[in-house]
């Protein structure tokens, strides 16, 4: 692969890890035709898989209502949790809790100098926030290999392996599955169908397999906000 392929397939693959964390966040009119443009942008290089999930995306994205979608976000990730969207709620539970868990995910952050914004305490393991992160280790390999960084390039990448082995690519098909089974028929369903269809992408192209993590074995039935999600002065 010459330097300049590798350099637009990393910033592609960034494009589609930001489309999934915007896509999860909290509905708004940007957001949602943000994922509809990125959708349809990622679709025209895709995998014909991969494809057909990303335009039925778009679509979806395209004809949202935000309002009834903002409602929606809010039974499914906070006030019911049907659908929790942390690592730490999936996967066999653990003696000593999430703590180790986030202290791993805050590690990988650490490593390569990102960290969730302030005033947001606890939302490591948030899938929006592991998207975001694999997003950016993709710009910094595009970046590595602009500026012929074989040192950095290696580093990112193994990051990029690790952490798909290790934490997003463990849970996120879970977390996939539950979504299409809770949602109403719709973006959600669609956008979980994108995610699956990408991380199984994702782990043939690192050459990495992880072992998935099955259901929801975690109680979170407390109420808490998404990281994304805006402040209440901002949503009047």
């Amino acid at each position: 692969m010459t330097p300049d392929l590798a350099i637009t397939v990393a910033l592609r693959r960034a494009a589609v890890y930001r489309l999934l964390a915007v896509a999860f966040a909290y509905p708004t009119a940007p957001r949602l035709e943000s994922v509809a443009m990125a959708a349809w942008e990622a679709a025209v290089t895709a995998p014909p898989e991969l494809r057909v999930a990303l335009r039925r995306l778009a679509d979806a994205a395209a004809g949202a209502d935000e309002t009834g979608l903002a409602a929606e976000h809010v039974a499914l990730f906070q006030r019911q949790v049907r659908c929790p969207p942390y690592e730490g709620a999936y996967g066999p539970p653990q003696m000593a809790g999430k703590a180790p868990l986030l202290a791993d995910v805050a590690g990988f952050y650490r490593a390569f100098a990102l960290e969730p914004a302030e005033g947001q305490p606890e939302v490591e393991d948030h899938v929006c926030a592991e998207l975001e992160f694999m997003s950016a280790l993709a710009v910094k390999e595009a970046w590595a290999v602009a500026e012929g960084h074989a040192d950095g390039l290696a580093v990112t990448r193994d990051g990029a392996r690790a952490f798909l082995r290790d934490h997003l690519g463990r849970w996120g098909p879970a977390f996939a599955g539950r979504l299409a089974a809770v949602a109403a028929p719709g973006f959600y369903p669609a956008a979980a169908a994108v995610l699956k269809a990408w991380l199984e992408a994702e782990g043939a192209r690192l050459h990495v397999a992880p072992a998935r993590l099955e259901g929801v074995t975690e109680a979170e039935e407390a109420s808490f906000a998404c990281p994304m999600a805006p402040a209440a002065t901002d949503a009047q």
